[in-house]
Parts: structure tokens; C-alpha cells; sequence
């Protein structure tokens, strides 16, 4: 079954949450991954597991 984001897609939303947290690390993790799931309409466990992911590899 295909993906329903391109990797590129989820690359760019991961890119988007580590920027934020960066930026304004006064902002909870959580907080961070809610608000940018919100306005890409991805699911916050989804960019949760996402993010997680990048941080592995």
C-alpha cells in the first residue's frame, strides 16, 4: 500500500519541526509537533513518529 505523504513531504514537515524547536525552545516538543501537524493536516502521532524517526537515523 503506497504512503499517503511522499517521503519528501514528511522530510520537509520533520525539517519544519526541528526549525521551530530550534527557534523557540521555550515552546514543549508537543506544542511544537500539534501546531505544524495542524496547519500541514498531518497527524500529531504521525509527525511524532516521524520526528522520532529522524532523530535515530
Amino acid at each position: 500500500m503506497p504512503w499517503k505523504y511522499s517521503q519528501e513531504f514528511r522530510d520537509r514537515a520533520v525539517g519544519l519541526v526541528f526549525d521551530r524547536f530550534r527557534d523557540d525552545s521555550g515552546v514543549s516538543r508537543w506544542a511544537v509537533i500539534s501546531d505544524i501537524g495542524l496547519k500541514l493536516g498531518v497527524s500529531r502521532e504521525s509527525l511524532r513518529r516521524w520526528v522520532n524517526q529522524a532523530e535515530i537515523d
